[in-house]
């Protein structure tokens, strides 16, 4: 963001009675709760509240550029440290009276002004409200370097700030009893009339009528014998970011993490380990990496785990090619990647995700804006076309949110589709917090008007933050999982980790780093493990042959009594098989 020059005035904020009460052992941060406002004329007027405090009126609303009218405070008393918790309390309303949205961002003072904590934006109502926010501090901040900025120019609206107060905690403080604001989604109720329809369709478009014919080693039928199907591996993609290491670790965490994976998924990606950096010629310890990744690819094979092919190229550009600014280099850094990816994966990998974040967040820097690489995407698609008949997907965040990220990336769509290029599928990251929870319904329709465009959709990278609701975070992971896997789009749904141990964002794993299991991996146990799944004890009939229902995948079969055991595999698509039991 930018400081505005335009408009700055500075205030003395209102003494008004408390309606929320922080927590003992909190360090004031405020001096004397100084409110300043900056506002571009073109966008908005500034005027003093009665009482102390600002009114921030928006008539050009710029939803790329909400900073252009801010309300803001100095941290002033004390520095920030990385880990520590801000709970920051804002009193404002919406003085229209309709509701309004502003984002609550703790940052740096200065250029390029980056955030020491995950922003918060808030809904606003007519009335005068105290809103709590917390914030785990995740860069620190010497004293008087930091602010806390409420950025108000996003939609048309007239906002009034009255004060805002700000402590902090020592790190590791539980916040669970901190003031919050309790947050919801339309359709969490119990007995919602769009999970009723969507168990309907599960039952309807994910199971099918299938059968096996059982013999023995010598390729006669067991007649009249009493078996055991189990489904071990379901054909829809249910999975998880993960990592190489873990999955050849001899560790008790790498056994952890093998058992979870193995119980419960059908598909996983690897989080880093295909991606473009490290695959250059003599890159240092190149050759054990790749060891590593053939022994997990080896691993996962002989549980008939799918792997998605994550990523070809990205074009919002990654950390790694931060600083290298030569077009030629960056063209020939993909293409060589890339080609030396395809051939070491071959038919390893069930797909691929050949474009990353093809029009990226706000700010974002992209490859193909700059001179020289404006088709830089478009020769790694050709290159992957010309190398693979594997499927291919196009993969981005924030779909399911109304803006540009959704609609630029349904026009990236369209124009690559126009040019003829293969777009078999639509990978939606997927990554949710409290602050925007597309209902069910909304993520139904999204997932309508992208179909038009990509047969094929994936949730490739599903996690969810809360601030301390962990029971929100269950209720939407249980019920983005079932819209997903009622729609029949949907090929996968995968998340971005699921251990604390190894997440990007810890707060968001199912399983802390104890290995205790929070609420929404008993989500995972339930639905993955108990609900979604298929055993049936059946009696083999003429040539050995047993039928059933159940949700297609690879089934062991087992003879009760002798333990003898085989495994087979039935689809949507080949509905009959034969197994052999010794």
């Amino acid at each position: 963001m930018r400081i505005l020059p335009l408009l700055c005035f500075i205030g003395l904020v209102a003494r008004v009675a408390a309606e929320l009460s922080p927590p003992d052992g909190g360090e004031d941060l405020l001096d004397r709760g100084l409110l300043k406002v900056q506002a571009d004329p073109a966008h908005a007027t500034a005027r003093e509240i009665e009482g102390g405090g600002w009114q921030l009126n928006i008539n050009r609303p710029d939803e790329e550029r909400p900073h252009l009218a801010q309300i803001s405070t100095g941290i002033d008393l004390n520095a920030l440290a990385e880990g520590e918790v801000v709970l920051a309390i804002i009193r404002a309303r919406s003085a229209a009276g309709d509701a309004a949205v502003i984002e609550a961002k703790l940052q740096r003072s200065d250029p390029p002004y980056d955030v020491l904590a995950p922003p918060v934006p808030l809904e606003l109502s007519g009335d005068w409200q105290e809103l709590p926010v917390v914030y785990r501090v995740t860069a620190a901040a010497e004293k008087h370097r930091a602010t806390l900025t409420l950025l108000c120019a996003r939609q048309l609206q007239t906002v009034e700030v009255s004060s805002i107060r700000a402590l902090k905690y020592p790190a590791g403080t539980d916040t669970s009893a901190f003031p919050r604001i309790r947050r919801t989604y339309e359709g969490r109720e119990p007995g919602a009339a769009w999970r009723e329809a969507a168990l309907l369709r599960i039952e309807q478009l994910r199971k099918s009528d299938f059968s096996v014919r059982v013999h023995d080693a010598d390729g006669q039928a067991l007649v009249g014998k009493e078996v055991v199907l189990t489904l071990r591996r379901h054909e829809f993609g249910f999975g998880s970011a993960v990592t190489a290491e873990l999955l050849t670790e001899e560790s008790e965490d790498g056994r952890r993490y093998r058992a979870i994976v193995d119980r419960l998924f059908s598909r996983v990606v690897f989080e880093n380990d295909l991606k473009d950096f490290g695959w250059e010629e003599g890159a240092e310890g190149r050759d054990e990496r790749l060891a590593r990744l053939d022994h997990a690819f080896a691993w996962l094979g002989e549980r008939h785990i799918a792997v998605r092919g994550h990523y070809l190229m990205q074009n919002a550009v990654p950390p790694n090619l931060d600083d290298l600014t030569d077009p030629e280099a960056i063209r020939r850094h993909f293409l060589e990647t890339a080609k030396a990816r395809l051939d070491f994966a071959k038919d390893r990998v069930c797909e691929w995700d050949v474009v990353n974040h093809p029009v990226g967040w706000n700010g974002a820097k992209l490859f193909t804006a700059r001179p020289g690489l404006a088709e830089l995407d478009r020769e790694v698609y050709g290159l992957a076309q010309r190398a693979t008949a594997l499927p291919f997907f196009v993969n981005e965040d924030q779909l399911f949110r109304p803006g540009r990220q959704s609609d630029e990336t349904f026009t990236y769509l369209e124009k690559l589709k126009q040019a003829g290029f293969r777009v078999d599928g639509l990978g939606n990251q997927a990554h949710i917090d409290d602050s925007y929870l597309p209902s069910p319904m909304q993520v139904l329709e999204v997932t309508d008007r992208f179909g038009a465009l990509a047969p094929r959709q994936a949730i490739t990278e599903f996690d969810i933050v809360t601030a301390d609701d962990e029971e929100l975070a269950a209720d939407y992971t249980r019920d983005l999982m079932i819209a997903a896997f009622s729609h029949p789009a949907y090929t996968s749904f995968i998340l971005w980790g699921f251990w604390e141990g190894r997440h990007w964002k810890p707060d968001a794993a199912s399983w802390t780093r104890d290995w205790t299991a929070r609420a929404r991996a008993e989500v995972l146990e339930e639905w993955l493990g108990r609900r979604w799944t298929t055993s049936v004890t059946l009696t083999t009939g003429k040539g050995g042959i047993v039928q059933w229902r159940g949700f297609p995948g690879w089934y062991e079969v087992r003879v009760p009594g002798d333990g003898k055991t085989g495994v087979f595999q039935v689809t949507k698509a080949v509905p009959s098989g034969t197994v052999e039991v010794p």
